[in-house]
């Protein structure tokens, strides 16, 4: 029998607007991630210059791991061509890798949730919140 975890992060920074932000979680149980979104409580336009990038690294539990769970594609950006804008309060699906072990995480591993940004944004991207699902097998 499977159940799933739902883990978030507190949403108490801001993404910068001109370098990288990053949040961690410690996965709490062992299972594969199905779902990867982010909520902000701002929007932000697509643009093809002035974008952010979304990315989630498995850093594993000796925080050197390099698993990316997110694809390596514009539809994981706020890109005009190929991403999405950001939509205040509004959560948005990332899409993750289709590698099948780069999914998989272990109790106590460390993920990296990473917003990276190409150029200055047109506005900031406050209090954003990660959720990340993981599903686990019951033993």
């Amino acid at each position: 029998m499977s159940r799933w975890v739902k883990q978030t992060t507190a949403g108490t920074t801001s993404i910068a607007t001109t370098s990288t932000t990053d949040e961690y979680i410690v996965v709490a149980k062992t299972g594969k991630v199905t779902a990867a979104k982010l909520n902000s409580l701002s929007g932000l336009a697509a643009h093809d210059t002035n974008y952010l990038t979304f990315a989630i690294t498995n850093l594993g539990a000796a925080a050197s791991g390099t698993a990316a769970l997110l694809a390596a594609t514009d539809a994981n950006t706020t890109k005009a061509t190929g991403g999405s804008l950001l939509t205040a309060n509004v959560v948005r699906s990332l899409t993750l890798s289709s590698t099948a072990a780069d999914l998989l995480v272990t109790e106590g591993d460390v993920l990296r949730l990473r917003a990276t940004s190409a150029a200055t944004l047109g506005g900031a991207v406050t209090r954003p919140m990660w959720e990340i699902t993981i599903k686990t097998v019951q033993r």
